[in-house]
């Protein structure tokens, strides 16, 4: 869900998924890789919006939600590639 989040929202939602975790929770979650947003309709039809990360600007809003960034891993797929993310709240 996380990948359907434009830039502020993403930093928002972050925000509460820190707060609703216990002391050094862990989140897992995939982001497509790349530069800007798109909304398309593959898959299932209907308008989707995407934001693509790259890894630093990602890293930087992991952290400002307060998370200690474990990693941030490419994943390449048919049809686009994906960052795989693993965060701790920051104790």
């Amino acid at each position: 869900m996380l990948l359907h989040l434009d830039r502020d929202e993403l930093a928002a939602v972050l925000a509460r998924v820190h707060d609703a975790l216990r002391p050094t929770g862990v989140l897992a979650c995939t982001v497509k890789e790349g530069d800007g947003e798109e909304v398309h309709s593959r898959k299932l039809g209907l308008p989707r919006r995407f934001t693509y990360w790259r890894p630093a600007p990602l890293r930087t809003v992991l952290q400002g939600a307060a998370f200690d960034v474990l990693s941030i891993e490419r994943s390449h797929g048919e049809v686009d590639d994906r960052l795989q993310v693993l965060v701790r709240r920051a104790a």
